[in-house]
């Protein structure tokens, strides 16, 4: 039987499934910055969840698309040009955690970015991040595209490599007590424009 996807632009009632997927693809850096926010007394889950439904934020409803199977969201992509303006991580915090992360998107400035390419576990391996990543391709018109993945995420490393995707910079990755992740660095990874 073969499953039939959807991809649309996320709406906001996609907000709750889009937290937990950009989640998912941060290795949990997400729910650890929310958690920092105004102090970490606020729900971080709540934090991100009132991120994502801003027009203004990077990780806003309105830069998303979902691939969807009847109503369930399945995987999602955050993606937009990136300018000098353009808007940081959904978690504006002052912390070192963030500093690499920050640096290497200044050095995409110009690029079409994506932000977040996640999917549920049981939608993996379906096809779905290079249906998304087309969409990604069209969106971007002549313009670079962009992405940073950690070093320590080898298949995903090997999918955007297959998809034309090349390391352009690396920042070591830099932990807190709260949160750690594996691998020593992340990696910003380039496709050029066809």
């Amino acid at each position: 039987m073969v499953t039939s996807f959807t991809i649309r632009n996320a709406a906001r009632e996609d907000v709750p499934d889009m937290v937990r997927l950009i989640n998912i693809a941060g290795h949990r850096l997400p729910l650890w910055c929310w958690g920092q926010l105004e102090g970490g007394a606020e729900d971080p889950w709540q934090a991100g969840r009132e991120s994502a439904a801003r027009e203004d934020s990077a990780i806003s409803w309105t830069r998303g698309t979902v691939a969807t199977l009847g109503s369930d969201v399945a995987a999602l992509m955050i993606a937009y040009p990136l300018a000098d303006t353009a808007p940081g991580y959904g978690c504006e915090i002052d912390h070192p955690v963030m500093s690499p992360l920050r640096d290497l998107k200044r050095q995409a400035e110009g690029t079409f970015h994506i932000h977040v390419l996640a999917a549920y576990a049981e939608y993996r391996g379906r096809g779905l991040g290079s249906f998304l990543l087309d969409k990604a391709d069209r969106l971007s018109e002549t313009n670079d595209i962009s992405l940073i993945v950690s070093e320590a995420n080898a298949p995903a490393r090997r999918f955007y490599e297959r998809l034309g995707f090349v390391e352009r910079a690396r920042q070591a990755l830099v932990t807190a007590p709260d949160w750690q992740a594996d691998g020593d660095n992340w990696l910003l990874m380039i496709k050029p424009a066809a």
